[in-house]
């Protein structure tokens, strides 16, 4: 039994150990980005890095984070994470952006800024399910003159670049659980 439950332990914490190493949402940016009004497509991948911050801002250029775009260029960038919810519910979250963003919540469009525009913010009322949600942000930053971004929600729902690992070790624990339920099985027959 204590092999098991070393064993387990060990699988635990391989599970553990990539979620630790993600330092924060993952940002994908990309050449020849089209504004289709409804989504944006993007050319070739320049670049991905973790930010732990969701945003774009004119006067911000980030030079310390490679691979960041410089607010001048004409770019696309695509932004992925999660939300948490303690419970079920309607949420507003806020989606600013000078020129065109997309927020999708678990694969569904939610908030639409099309077109090349100066910076304004949409509120929108989102119903979650209690736990995890993803979202992902398509943005356009046009050829011209500012860029900027912004993402936040509601105080009662976190954005998080992965789920806590909490919620992996309880699965993780859970699993072992059953393993060792099994193995006793086994014995007992």
């Amino acid at each position: 039994m204590r092999t098991f439950l070393a064993s387990a332990a060990v699988c635990a914490a391989a599970l553990l150990a990539p979620l630790s190493a993600q330092a924060g949402f993952t940002v994908k940016i990309f050449a020849a980005p089209n504004d289709t009004g409804s989504d944006v497509t993007f050319g070739a991948q320049l670049n991905e890095f973790e930010s732990d911050y969701i945003g774009f801002f004119s006067n911000q250029d980030n030079s310390d984070v490679v691979g960041w775009p410089l607010a001048s260029q004409q770019f696309g960038a695509e932004i992925t994470g999660f939300l948490y919810a303690g419970t079920a519910g309607e949420f507003p979250l806020y989606l600013g952006s000078d020129d065109g963003a997309y927020l999708f919540v678990n694969g569904n469009l939610v908030i639409s800024r099309p077109g090349d525009q100066s910076y304004a913010e949409t509120i929108v009322d989102v119903a979650l399910p209690e736990g995890y949600s993803t979202f992902r942000i398509a943005y356009y930053n046009g050829p011209c003159c500012n860029t900027g971004l912004t993402f936040s929600a509601d105080d009662r729902v976190t954005i998080t670049p992965v789920p806590e690992p909490s919620t992996y070790a309880l699965m993780a624990g859970g699993l072992a659980l059953v393993g060792a339920g099994a193995r006793l099985r086994r014995k007992s027959a």
